[in-house]
């Protein structure tokens, strides 16, 4: 919404449109506040760009009716569902999706081509670039931490997450080795989880915090 638009929002706004099912996931481009990627339902990657001229309150055609803004892309490639997206933190043009195909595909957005592919054995249900983009870390619903190394497509580190039957979360914690997660036990208890990326065998530092 452009900051010098203020007051309440009108009934009617206009809607960036083109998936045919529910949206999972967004994130704006690092380099671009104008671009947009998105996740659905429809196991389609979408593109957007905010128009120049885009206005929340009177973003309208000739008619007055409120316009619509179409994505740029449509891209396809994963077989089902697209749970998260995010761009890459300092290469621009590149982004990573995560599927219910159990893969996360790292994406050239200018072409529409997945150039690399982490095949899991299970459903990712996060994932988190380090500082510089070149490690990946990734949680699954067989209860595993994963570090990928992105250019060799190997894990570099892995081990047991968090034991619970809800899923795990992942964040890489700044420019360190050091990754937080957020999961459950056996027996429902919130945990949080900080581990050093290189020796993710080894658990959490600590131990799990309830």
């Amino acid at each position: 919404i452009p900051v010098e638009e203020v007051g309440k929002a009108p009934d009617k706004v206009p809607l960036f449109r083109g998936h045919t099912a529910a949206v999972l996931d967004t994130d704006f481009n690092p380099f671009n506040d104008n671009i947009i990627i998105s996740g659905s339902d429809d196991a389609k990657i979408g593109i957007w760009k905010i128009p120049e001229d885009y206005s929340f309150h009177n973003y309208v055609d000739e008619k007055d009716e409120i316009k619509d803004i179409s994505p740029v892309a449509l891209y396809s490639g994963h077989k089902r569902k697209v749970g998260h997206v995010q761009f890459h933190p300092i290469a621009e043009n590149v982004a990573a999706s995560s599927s219910g195909d159990y893969t996360v595909k790292l994406w050239d957005v200018e072409n529409g081509k997945d150039k690399i592919t982490l095949t899991h054995k299970d459903l990712v249900t996060s994932f988190s670039f380090n500082y510089n983009g070149n490690m990946l870390a990734t949680t699954s619903r067989d209860r595993k931490l994963r570090v990928w190394d992105i250019r060799s497509n190997e894990i570099v580190s892995e081990g047991p997450g968090h034991t619970g039957a809800k899923n795990a979360r992942a964040v890489w914690l700044g420019n360190s080795d050091r990754i937080g997660t957020t999961g459950f036990s056996r027996l429902s208890d919130r945990q949080l989880g900080v581990w050093d990326a290189t020796n993710i065998s080894a658990g959490p530092i600590g131990g799990f915090y309830t």
